[in-house]
């Protein structure tokens, strides 16, 4: 199955699906329920709640968007559908009569020949965010729109980057302006309202805060490479970034890791934090726990002459046991505690360890091992497992 993933669980374990293939067909799977079978499925998407299923779908060459079961008219081409916060809505973009037209709930909207390339919706699920061009040689504009489309706020020349916060309630993007870049920022409570950036020659890793308050990213001005955060400017490091810049809750800065020769970092340059380095051949993963004063990231260091064994997690500093393979580790929100998936001699399970790397539970191998979540008091640890032919949502107490 092309381009789709096999398994998926929600964050609550309250909804799943998984792609089947028989007779040279596919089905999709929701919730223990088989869908019509087609020749090809792409790209499903999967509501916050679990309860409902998208996805774009081939007969033979006629594409269509499948929702809820229910199969829509034949188009030329989609994009990926997206669910709102609430799981009431769905909304995505259709090509018919070589124009892209938003559908949105089943219902068709405006008509562009360009179609969009960055969306989110708003906290309460009555907006939305996307970018596009008016015609293939328009830059970006930047748009915020209610579902029915009747009031909209755009803004040209924005939008080539475009991030929303994790509340859904904060927009920051990047604006061109005389052949340089600027940040604005502005949110979908008061779409009008905008904060400009100071203009540089160029702009990427633009990052926003959980709860909007914060902006961080790289620019370069006049042949120098700066991380700006809030406003403020400090030079960028030797050597290369590696993953994204993250920001630290309640305004504590940022931080994010460097690779030069042989050498990898860990910087947090706008809160006074000690600069990290270690003789590492790999790093990534990057996490802090919700306070920021805890964090974690992934290492490799290979053994000249053994194999595997060589990726361990690093917390506070401090190296763990070294496995197969390490996957995005996650912290605990009382930041005690320290949730990755392993793979290890053929076998996946889930590891917890302490804030010294220790490994404190090792639960226990399967098929498959999906993303950990934890219970807000940060006691109770849930992740769903394949078992051979089950799917399995375990919840283990800490």
């Amino acid at each position: 199955m092309r381009n789709a993933s096999q398994i998926e669980f929600n964050a609550t374990g309250r909804g799943f699906f998984y792609a089947a293939e028989q007779a040279g067909k596919f089905h999709m799977v929701h919730n223990g329920k088989s869908g019509t079978p087609y020749t090809n499925i792409l790209t499903p998407s999967l509501s916050p709640d679990g309860q409902r299923l998208a996805y774009q779908a081939y007969v033979d060459d006629k594409l269509r968007m499948v929702v809820d079961g229910r199969a829509s008219e034949v188009v030329e081409e989609l994009e990926i559908p997206f669910f709102s916060p609430d799981s009431r809505h769905v909304v995505y973009q259709a090509k018919m009569g070589g124009r892209w037209h938003f559908v949105v709930d089943g219902r068709t909207f405006p008509a562009y020949k360009t179609q969009h390339n960055q969306f989110g919706f708003n906290a309460d699920s009555t907006k939305f965010a996307y970018v596009d061009s008016v015609n293939e040689h328009a830059k970006p504009r930047l748009v915020i729109s209610g579902l029915d489309f009747k009031k909209q706020t755009a803004r040209e020349a924005t939008g080539a980057i475009m991030v929303i916060s994790e509340d859904k309630t904060k927009i920051a993007a990047t604006s061109e302006a005389g052949g340089k870049q600027r940040v604005v920022e502005l949110s979908f409570a008061q779409p009008a309202s905008v904060k400009e950036g100071r203009l540089y020659d160029s702009i990427k890793e633009l990052a926003v805060s959980a709860d909007g308050s914060s902006v961080a990213y790289l620019a370069e001005k006049g042949g120098a490479r700066l991380v700006v955060y809030n406003g403020e400017e400090k030079p960028f490091p030797a050597g290369e970034l590696v993953g994204p810049l993250v920001i630290l809750p309640g305004k504590r800065g940022i931080g994010f890791l460097t690779s030069s020769k042989g050498t990898c970092t860990l910087h947090h340059p706008f809160s006074g934090g000690a600069v990290e380095q270690r003789q590492y051949d790999e790093v990534g993963e990057l996490a802090y726990s919700k306070d920021g004063s805890g964090y974690a990231y992934l290492g490799r260091k290979e053994t000249p002459g053994k194999r595997g064994r060589s990726i361990f997690l690093v917390v506070n500093g401090n190296e763990g046991p070294k496995f197969d393979k390490i996957l995005k580790p996650v912290i605990s929100p009382d930041g005690q505690r320290v949730a990755y998936r392993v793979r290890q001699d053929g076998k996946r399970f889930m590891v917890v360890s302490d804030l010294n790397g220790k490994v404190i539970r090792q639960c226990p191998d399967y098929e498959m091992v999906f993303p950990p979540v934890f219970s807000a008091d940060g006691k109770t640890l849930a992740y769903g497992a394949k078992d051979g032919t089950k799917l399995i949502w375990k919840v283990e107490k800490l």
